[in-house]
Parts: structure tokens; C-alpha cells; sequence
């Protein structure tokens, strides 16, 4: 296993650590943790919300007898819990739930504007209350946030230097972020990266273009993580492993990482910016279908069919593929809404055919 500094914390951490997003079952989580931790992995990132709010309270009954083994991150809506106060209530919950007595680093998310993080940091805001949290030994190391944001938000967390972290979504195809990761690296904050395999369809795409990530009978997964282990300063990327199978793959990326550099990384975007996806008659997200009278919702399950088609992913996937992309639903009880009137195929400018499309997803995961 390859580690490294997680910024200033004093930790070194698994190249490649667990995200935990879309354990399809408890048992499957147990599976997954044990095998990661077997090979040397040593982070988790968790939060209330995964997988209907289950995912933190399995992860942490998963690590109950290994615990001195992993960094157990937990994390909380600012918006939520905006106060000192607030979010002590929160971390003592979620212990509760993990049946844990500590979190390793306790992550902000929900930092939307360098307004909110000049509140986070006030007398009286998120961070006093998690600092108290951290003198009492319920949070070990400290405190890091999650970025979905503008970069002056991320910009003025960095600065703060209350933040320990940064958790970041970027990989190959989508590299906006790719300046706010250097602005953190050069400031002694630790990079862990969200969406290493762009919410799983690098690890299922079959479009030849993307043939240069390959090696081997290995998918396009491969070069990704290694594109992303190239950047010096990434200290881990998080995967939402559905399998423990899926983490020996991965582990396979790590082979001779350490000689990886920036003229190899920078080949592989030269690659992917030459890539050329398929054309055609897709969903543009226009949303004129939103409005189902059952309280399903065409356009997100278009846009899913619309990446399957694009990506080349297996029709053996199909199931695999569309349940990456409910992580915070279960597809089948979205898919069961749909009655197939039709209605929203009418208001469809681009005349796709939705029915078909949500029979054929009923098909692969066996709906009646």
C-alpha cells in the first residue's frame, strides 16, 4: 500500500481509501472494509446521509474490531448545524449511530460562499464547537470540509487555517478543480478526492476512446487512479466500492505509483481532451418532463440512460449502472412510481423514447 501525508495532521494515509456511498447492504460494507483494511487501507469518509442514512452506522459497526486500523472521518451540513452548539449535537448522534467513541477528522460540507466560512469560523460558530469537541476526545486529529462550491468559498477555507483537509470532486473528465487542489497543496492542506472514477463510470465505460486508461484485460479505472495518483498533491482518492472484489482492482493502480510524474499525467489529458463520445438523439436536461403526476422524475433517469449510452457501458451493467446513480434513492422505488402514461414522452422536444427506456430499466432490475 502506498501512503501519504493527509496535509498538516501529522497522518499518513491510504493512497486509495474508502468512500461510502453505495454499499448496496451491510454485509457487502463489512465485506468491503475488512478486505480494504486486509490491504492496507486506512480512511473512510462517511456521512448521515448515504444510502438512506444506514451507510455511517455500518461502516462503524464494520470497524468495531479494528478500529485502531482506519481513520474514521465523519462529516455534517453546515446549514444544519451552523452553530457550536448545533454541531455537537450532530457528532454526538452520529458517534451514537457508528457505536464509535471518536471520529479521526470531522468534515464541513454545505461551505457555499467565503460569507458562510467567515460564520463557520466566528466565536460561537461550527468550528469552536467542533475544536471543543476535539479538546474532549470525541474528534482525535481535526476538522477539514467538503467542496461543492465557488473557489472563493474554497479559497477562504483553505486561508482560515482552521482546516486541516479538503475534499474535492474531481477526476480525468472533469478537472475544474484542478487549481483549487494545487492552492491547498501549497498550503499544507490535505487533498482527498470525491468521484475519482466520475461517479462510477470509469469503472464501467466501455467506449473505445477511452482505450488509453486500459491496461490490459483492466478498465478504464486503471488510468484514472493512476492519473490522479501522479498529482503530488492528492493525499487519497475516495471509492464508493460496491464489492470487496472491486477493491483488490484497485489496488491494482497502486503498482510502482510512486514513479508516476507530472510529464505522465499531463500525456493523459493531451489523451482525453483529444476523446470524441459518441453522437446522438440524447436528453439535454431541458426538464419540460419534470413534472410526472406520480412523482417520478424522467429527466434524472434520461440523463442516466443518456451517460449509459454515451460511455458504452455493458447491457449486462445496466443494473449496476443505474443503481451508482440513485446513491441517495433506491431506483426501483423511483422506477415503480413511473405508471407509463406517457405524458412525459409528449413534452419531450427532442422526442426521445422515455417509455421504452424505463421498460428497459424495469427489465434489469427485475420490476414487475
Amino acid at each position: 500500500m502506498l501512503y501519504r501525508k493527509l496535509g498538516r495532521s501529522g497522518v499518513k494515509v491510504s493512497a486509495i481509501s474508502f468512500g461510502s456511498m453505495r454499499f448496496p447492504s451491510e454485509e457487502a460494507c463489512h465485506q468491503i472494509i475488512h478486505r480494504g483494511l486486509d490491504l492496507g487501507m486506512n480512511y473512510i469518509d462517511t456521512s448521515t446521509g448515504y444510502v438512506g442514512g444506514k451507510s455511517q452506522a455500518w461502516a462503524g459497526r464494520a470497524v468495531r474490531g479494528r478500529r485502531s486500523e482506519i481513520y474514521f472521518s465523519g462529516k455534517s451540513n453546515w446549514a444544519q448545524a451552523p452553530t457550536a452548539d448545533a454541531v455537537r449535537k450532530t457528532i454526538e448522534k452520529s458517534l451514537e449511530a457508528t457505536g464509535l467513541d471518536y471520529f479521526d477528522f470531522y468534515q464541513l460540507w454545505g461551505l457555499q460562499s467565503a460569507e458562510v466560512v467567515e460564520r463557520a469560523v466566528a466565536k460561537g460558530g461550527t468550528v469552536e464547537g467542533i475544536e471543543k469537541a476535539r479538546a474532549e476526545g470525541l474528534i482525535k486529529y481535526g476538522l477539514g470540509f467538503t467542496f461543492h462550491g465557488p473557489p472563493e468559498a474554497f479559497q477562504a477555507a483553505v486561508d482560515s487555517g482552521a482546516l486541516l483537509c479538503a475534499t474535492v470532486s474531481y477526476n480525468i473528465i472533469n478537472r475544474k478543480e484542478e487549481p483549487l487542489i494545487a492552492y491547498a497543496g501549497g498550503r499544507g492542506v490535505g487533498v482527498i478526492i470525491m468521484n475519482p472514477l466520475a461517479g462510477g463510470v470509469l469503472g464501467l465505460a466501455g467506449e473505445k476512446s477511452l482505450d488509453f486508461l486500459r491496461d490490459g484485460y483492466r478498465g478504464p479505472w486503471y488510468g484514472a487512479l493512476r492519473f490522479l495518483l501522479a498529482n503530488r498533491n492528492i493525499s487519497t482518492s475516495i471509492i464508493g466500492f460496491t464489492a470487496a472484489e472491486e477493491v483488490d482492482q484497485a489496488v491494482q493502480a497502486l503498482q510502482g505509483a510512486e514513479t508516476l510524474d507530472e510529464p505522465y499525467r499531463q500525456q493523459l489529458i493531451r489523451k482525453m481532451e483529444a476523446v470524441k463520445f459518441i453522437q446522438g438523439d440524447f436528453c439535454t436536461g431541458c426538464g419540460y418532463c419534470k413534472e410526472c403526476p406520480n412523482g417520478f422524475d424522467p429527466q434524472k433517469f434520461m440523463q442516466v440512460m443518456r451517460d449509459f449510452a454515451i460511455y458504452g457501458v455493458d447491457e449486462r451493467d445496466l443494473a449496476h449502472w443505474i443503481r451508482s446513480k440513485y446513491p441517495h434513492q433506491d431506483p426501483v422505488e423511483q422506477l415503480k412510481r413511473c405508471t407509463e402514461c406517457g405524458e412525459c414522452q409528449e413534452k419531450c422536444p427532442q422526442h426521445l423514447e422515455i417509455v421504452e427506456q424505463i421498460q428497459k430499466a424495469k427489465a434489469a432490475l427485475s420490476i414487475d
